[in-house]
C-alpha cells in the first residue's frame, strides 16, 4: 500500500530553488535597508522646514508643556537623520535603533487623545525595522 503525504503550504506545491527563496529576501532586504534610510532621513530634514506637517501637532502635551516645541522638534529631527545614516553605515545597529526610536514615537502618540491610528501605523513601521535588522545580520557586510 503506498501512502502519499499531503503537502502542508502551497509552497509546498511549488518547487522553489535556494537561489530564487535568497534572492527574493535579499530584495526584501534591499527594500527595507533603502526605506529606513530614506523614511528617517526625509523626516528629520523636514523638522528643520515642515513641508509634510506641523510637527508640533504630534508632541505630547506632556512634553510641549516642558520645553518649546519647535526646539524640540529640531533636536528629535537631528536624531531622525543620525538614525537614518546609522542604517546606511551600520544596518544591523541601525535598524534596532529605529526600531527603538519608533517605540519612543509610540509611547509619545498614545500620550495623545486621537492618535492611536497613527500610533498603529507607526508599530508597522517598527516590526519592519524589527526585520530589517534580521536580515541585516545576513545580508549585510558591516
Amino acid at each position: 500500500m503506498r501512502t502519499t503525504t499531503k503537502p502542508h503550504r502551497l509552497t509546498d506545491l511549488i518547487p522553489v530553488s535556494n537561489v530564487a527563496q535568497r534572492y527574493s529576501s535579499y530584495k526584501a532586504y534591499r527594500i527595507l535597508y533603502f526605506a529606513f534610510i530614506a523614511v528617517p532621513l526625509i523626516a528629520g530634514f523636514d523638522k528643520f522646514f515642515g513641508y509634510l506637517t506641523n510637527w508640533s501637532l504630534y508632541l505630547s502635551p506632556v512634553i510641549s508643556n516642558a520645553v518649546e516645541a519647535g526646539t524640540f522638534m529640531k533636536g528629535v529631527g537631528i536624531v531622525e537623520i543620525l538614525a537614518g545614516i546609522l542604517v546606511a553605515i551600520r544596518p544591523r545597529i541601525g535598524a534596532f535603533v529605529v526600531a527603538a526610536w519608533m517605540g519612543g514615537i509610540i509611547l509619545n502618540l498614545i500620550s495623545i487623545p486621537g492618535y492611536y491610528d497613527i500610533a498603529l501605523r507607526d508599530f508597522g513601521l517598527a516590526l519592519g525595522a524589527v526585520a530589517l535588522g534580521f536580515m541585516a545580520r545576513e545580508y549585510s557586510v558591516d
